[in-house]
């Protein structure tokens, strides 16, 4: 094969590459384990009833939100697919620890208890809002106004932990009554409770009230301050740094190039914003 044949062939094949959306900065691509260079897929664990997180749409029955399209963006900077393994959020760090998944991105906050067994790459601000019934708004207007009352909340979040703890050290530690606080499978199961009269509250994050909001004609009315506000963190085993630094030099260029902030502004979440990518709370050295 001639020079000027070699150049027009790799020419065609580039623009085919090109064509196909197969794009990728081939350094960011080098940086995988090998196991996934060769598997060509991410499996990325997901538990999608967090709107707007992660959700189902309810039309085609496809995972979509914030997640989703931050997990998507990362995986096309890398150069390869994802395959989303949808299961009970209780269950996502077990198929971590057991390699089920290679990662997990599922609005889970990289908090000290999780930290001890697991590495996070921080890409989200967000927190523990109360809120009730708009018919209750005017009888609770703070915190401090729940106790004796009940408060259901998704037993395998963050959100419950929160609010037991802000009970016992603010109420309770005063000789007050504390929340009640009711355990229960997810936080659609938490406002039914609230709409049957067996609670007068729930706790969820600022992003995701919000959301539910804008569903439900501003039903709901928040609470009191922002509670333990924490970031979400995209999850790996701390023996897999190789994916973990993968990931996040990818997530530095969906920062700077803006595809970031235009998915957080798509989904009215730019409140959460981070001004970059962080490694266990800390810029990587």
């Amino acid at each position: 094969m001639t020079l000027l044949k070699k150049i027009i062939a790799a020419s065609v094949c580039l623009l085919a590459l090109s064509l196909s959306g197969i794009c990728f900065a081939s350094g960011l691509h080098d940086m995988l384990p090998d196991s996934i260079k060769s598997s060509g897929k991410i499996v990325i664990g997901i538990n999608g009833i967090f709107a707007p997180m992660e959700y189902q749409d309810p039309e085609s029955g496809k995972l979509v939100g914030i997640d989703v399209e931050i997990a998507d963006a990362i995986a096309k900077e890398l150069g390869v697919k994802v395959q989303y393994d949808d299961q009970q959020f209780d269950q996502l760090i077990n198929s971590i620890n057991t390699k089920r998944v290679d990662m997990v991105i599922s609005g889970m906050s990289d908090s000290a208890v999780r930290r001890k067994t697991l590495d996070f790459i921080d890409y989200f601000n967000s927190g523990t809002q109360c809120f009730v019934p708009k018919a209750l708004a005017g009888q609770i207007k703070s915190l401090e106004d729940l106790s004796g009352k009940t408060l259901a909340v998704s037993a395998s979040t963050d959100y419950l932990t929160t609010m037991q703890r802000w009970s016992k050290e603010n109420l309770v530690a005063k000789g007050k009554a504390g929340i009640n606080i009711m355990a229960v499978d997810s936080a659609g199961s938490a406002r039914m409770q609230m709409v049957q009269g067996r609670a007068q509250a729930s706790a969820l994050s600022p992003e995701a009230l919000g959301w539910v909001n804008i569903q439900q004609n501003n039903a709901y009315v928040a609470v009191g301050p922002l509670l333990e506000s924490n970031p979400y963190g995209i999850a790996f085993s701390k023996d897999n740094t190789q994916l973990r630094d993968a990931v996040f030099a990818a997530l530095e260029k969906v920062f700077a190039d803006g595809t970031y902030m235009s998915i957080l502004k798509k989904w009215g979440a730019d409140s959460g914003a981070l001004a970059k990518p962080l490694i266990n709370g800390e810029s990587p050295k």
